[in-house]
């Protein structure tokens, strides 16, 4: 029964970190037009990519926070390894700076994972 519970809370950490990432996402997409109207093209294509990237990882996450709630355990080892590897990856690519939002993403989303992997045992 406790791992149906972990599985439950993992699948809201996942869920808020989805949120979180498509967020940053949509404030990144907004600031590239902020700052194309300052005349920052350049900069105004670097919050564009950022958005995108963003968004992806933010349905990447969310994806996988649904898979690893539903299932056998096999799924949860699954779900809650690749949630690690992109909170992971997502702090060492995308970097610190990138955004408030996208760093608690990272950090929820590191926490799904780990809370899928308790569950599976």
């Amino acid at each position: 029964m406790a791992g149906d519970q972990n599985r439950r809370i993992a699948f809201l950490f996942g869920a808020v970190a989805a949120i979180l990432l498509i967020a940053e996402g949509v404030v990144d997409f907004v600031g590239g037009f902020v700052l194309l109207a300052f005349g920052s093209g350049n900069h105004a294509l670097g919050a564009w990519a950022r958005s995108v990237i963003d968004v992806v990882v933010g349905v990447i996450v969310g994806a996988f926070a649904l898979v690893g709630r539903t299932g056998a355990s096999d799924r949860a080892v699954t779900a809650g390894v690749i949630l690690v590897v992109l909170a992971i990856v997502g702090w060492l690519a995308l970097g610190l700076g990138n955004g408030i939002l996208a760093l608690l993403g990272a950090l929820f989303c590191l926490i799904a994972g780990i809370l899928y992997l308790l569950s599976a045992r």
